[in-house]
């Protein structure tokens, strides 16, 4: 394959991805108390050994990247709703080497930063029924250098507009399943300053998120996952990049535990099942959880 063709391919496909910091776990949508305060730290290991361009492997690449988050969330009443504001601030590193290109690139420190606010349209916690609306903003604040292929931050503000239905039943004492959907879409502004000055447009990415979890005990619960993603074509300035649509589909399962009360500990492992036009990863997660009640910082 040439070179300079392959080049634009994993240059139009490679810049890590901002919203991938976003996606949701399960049970994420179930609302807390009003006056909560969520404190969550993440780690993530993400690896990668190819890439793909139309469904096919185009090159041997060497992934990867360790990437932690800290997220607060605070719950409180605005009349008939439940409104959830929230920060993420993503930090860590990632390093790519393609060997086809004799190309060895990394980037370090802060990613993108994101807020984000969920309004639950829906909140019937005795019938375990919740509705939620989330806008996320994302802010180009990440780590970018416009000459390598692989950047902690992507240059350009993102907007993600998300749904989820959640749905809970109780199967018997302590032992409940929840069943949630989340349907949503991304919308990208210009990246101006890709590869030396070039104009990089990205179309609207679609997303489809699904959960099944349940309850093993009244300490510890399981859930099934899937991530599906959907467009997000790519143009550089003003010319479509061939083979860049974004296709994939990620399958996973998550382990939680109530370590006490307020603390929980969850670990998730997920890998693509289907990706036509990037890199196909495997990813673990582990997620550190701290709840309390807002008022006790102000009595």
């Amino acid at each position: 394959m040439n070179k300079r063709f392959l080049a634009l391919i994993v240059c139009a496909l490679l810049l890590v991805p901002a919203v991938a910091s976003a996606d949701n776990d399960a049970r994420d949508y179930i609302a807390a108390p009003p006056g909560t305060i969520l404190s969550m730290l993440y780690y993530f290991h993400v690896t990668a050994d190819s890439l793909n361009a139309d469904g096919d492997k185009i090159a041997d690449v060497d992934f990867t990247q360790n990437l932690g988050l800290w997220r607060e969330v605070y719950y409180f009443q605005a009349g008939p709703l439940l409104i959830a504001p929230q920060l993420i601030v993503p930090f860590g590193n990632a390093s790519l080497d393609i060997p086809a290109l004799n190309s060895n690139a990394s980037s370090s420190g802060i990613g993108d930063i994101i807020l984000l606010g969920t309004v639950f349209l829906v909140n019937k916690p005795s019938q375990k029924m919740y509705l939620g609306f989330t806008p996320y903003f994302f802010f180009p604040t990440g780590a970018y250098n416009d000459e390598q292929t692989v950047n902690l931050g992507s240059n350009r503000f993102t907007f993600r507009e998300e749904l989820n239905f959640t749905k809970g039943w109780n199967l018997f004492t302590d032992h409940n399943l929840y069943a949630e959907v989340t349907l949503g879409g991304d919308f990208y502004t210009t990246n101006t300053d890709y590869l030396d000055g070039h104009h990089l447009t990205t179309a609207p990415l679609f997303n489809l998120e699904g959960h099944l979890s349940y309850d093993l005990t009244a300490n510890w619960w399981i859930s099934a996952d899937f991530y599906g993603h959907w467009g997000g074509g790519q143009s550089i300035d003003g010319a479509s990049v061939d083979d860049s649509t974004v296709n994939s589909q990620t399958i996973g399962g998550t382990l939680a535990y109530n370590l006490t009360p307020g603390w929980q500990v969850l670990f998730q492992y997920k890998g693509d099942v289907g990706n036509q036009n990037s890199l196909p990863t495997q990813a673990f997660q582990v997620r550190l959880l701290y709840a309390t009640d807002f008022g006790k910082f102000i009595k």
